[in-house]
């Protein structure tokens, strides 16, 4: 055989050879199922997607098959009644999977995949940890407290757990650059060691919920790799990123940058995941409405979204997170609001830097708007409950008919209060205050920084009540409660 002959032969064997490891082929079999459709979906973030679909032959087999590779995570097999079963899509992406739609868990038998017979393993022994936990668990209950038997199911208990986090991490261990071990890191939480509390601390208590919380927030992840994008290709992970920010962390915005800094610093060497966290926070805190929760939004917009050159924001969304983070500017809680000074009812100016009290309320309203009508009777009762040096009003009118602003204010007796309007818009209030709707209210302190926003006329006046000493927040629990 020639050179040239041998060399083409062994050209067309690399090629073969690439292509075959470039391709997908799962060959499934549901015993009881013929001539019937099912699904390959994929978990990505808290969403599951379609992937492949095929029919079933007369014997229930059929195969997904593609020419390139599946991205690396854990997906599923739906059947027509949506019940389903997990799979592990990994390094080795040629397999077979038998089972019957009846007993998809239990009947399941695999074939060529190694890490998917581990995942059977470890669900089937978890499974069985979790029934004898949960057995334990209803012992304890249904138990007096002073029983002799108490303290023995509770050292069972603690023993159990501690063996089910000892088989964690020898999974993880023993997994350590494959998609189960990813599945499990995703899974893990960390073990709060017990704190021994100094003798000279008074409140033992605080400072054993203090180095739960602190030791907790600051080991959340350390079993996650914010580069590795297989972590999004689990059920677990968005779920566990989503509990850290609204449950872990104390809820405050500046927490809340803090931590997000941090995230996103650890997707920066993959840009699908860096992707992925920039939208999920930022429609979330777009969204928000949690009083406060908009410092997030523009935190993220000045800092991560707009100084970027992101392709996958079109110019127009850039264009309006830019509009709106402006917006945002001026009146996050805790800046000095800006000053108005307007034309009042009387014709003469007005100036909300020159109210003395100690709190006061700019209101942002106008007669024909329904909220409006049902707002502004429950913000003059309160208006009436304090003195002027309480609180005061400062009641602007947003649109330019004057002679139905001014009936609708003699009609109803609230001229007592400072009503002010901007024909011309001259203040740019709009801008500065964010006014895209009324009723919208901004309380002030006598400093005129703005301490809540946003608000309903029963915050309002919950708010006064305690800043002025009217009641306190334990008896305004107790009231509650009662």
């Amino acid at each position: 055989m020639k050179f040239k002959d041998i060399f083409l032969i062994l050209i067309i064997a690399t090629f073969s050879c690439n292509s075959f490891a470039q391709s997908y082929k799962i060959d499934v079999e549901i015993s009881d199922l013929s001539e019937t459709e099912i699904y390959l979906g994929y978990y990505y973030g808290n969403k599951t997607y379609v992937k492949d679909t095929i029919s079933l032959n007369s014997k229930g087999k059929g195969s997904f098959v593609g020419d390139s590779l599946l991205e690396q995570g854990l997906y599923i097999v739906v059947m027509p009644s949506k019940s389903y079963f997990d799979v592990i899509v990994g390094d080795d992406q040629e397999f077979s999977l038998k089972t019957t739609s009846t007993d998809l868990i239990t009947k399941l038998e695999i074939k060529g995949s190694t890490e998917n017979q581990a995942l059977k393993d470890f669900q089937d022994h978890m499974g069985a940890e979790n029934k004898k936990s949960m057995h334990m668990q209803a012992q304890i209950k249904a138990l007096s407290k002073d029983s002799d038997s108490l303290e023995i199911y509770q050292d069972q208990l603690k023993e159990l757990s501690e063996n089910m986090n000892t088989f964690w991490d020898k999974t993880i261990e023993n997994n350590p650059n494959n998609v189960l071990g990813v599945l499990v890191k995703a899974m893990k939480s960390p073990i709060i060691p017990e704190y021994k509390v100094p003798e000279n601390i008074v409140n033992k208590d605080s400072a054993r919920w203090f180095h739960s919380y602190s030791y907790n927030r600051d080991h959340y992840f350390d079993f996650i790799d914010f580069s590795d994008k297989r972590f999004l290709r689990t059920p677990m992970f968005h779920n566990k990123v989503e509990t850290f920010f609204s449950k872990v962390i104390i809820q405050d915005p500046d927490t809340i940058n803090h931590y997000i800094d941090i995230i996103i610093e650890k997707c920066e060497q993959d840009d699908e995941m860096l992707e992925y966290w920039l939208r999920h926070f930022i429609v979330t805190y777009q969204q928000s409405n949690i009083m406060g929760m908009d410092k997030v939004f523009l935190h993220l917009a000045e800092k991560h979204i707009l100084p970027r050159k992101i392709e996958w924001l079109t110019a127009e969304t850039m264009d309006k997170i830019k509009t709106e983070a402006s917006k945002l500017r001026f009146n996050q809680i805790g800046n000095t609001a800006q000053d108005l000074k307007m034309e009042t009812i009387h014709k003469e100016y007005s100036r909300l830097n020159d109210i003395t009290a100690k709190y006061t309320l700019v209101y942002f309203w106008e007669p024909n708007c329904g909220h409006c009508k049902k707002t502004t009777p429950k913000i003059f009762d309160i208006y009436n409950q304090f003195t002027r040096d309480e609180f005061e009003v400062f009641a602007v009118y947003t649109q330019t008919n004057k002679e139905e602003w001014t009936k609708y204010i003699f009609d109803k007796g609230y001229d007592k209060w400072i009503n002010v309007w901007d024909q011309y818009n001259l203040t740019n209030f709009r801008y500065f205050y964010n006014i895209n709707s009324t009723p919208t209210l901004y309380l002030l302190d006598e400093n005129k920084k703005i301490v809540a926003k946003r608000i309903s006329a029963e915050t309002l006046k919950e708010i006064l009540d305690i800043e002025l000493g009217k009641t306190t927040v334990k008896e305004k629990i107790e009231k509650e409660r009662n």
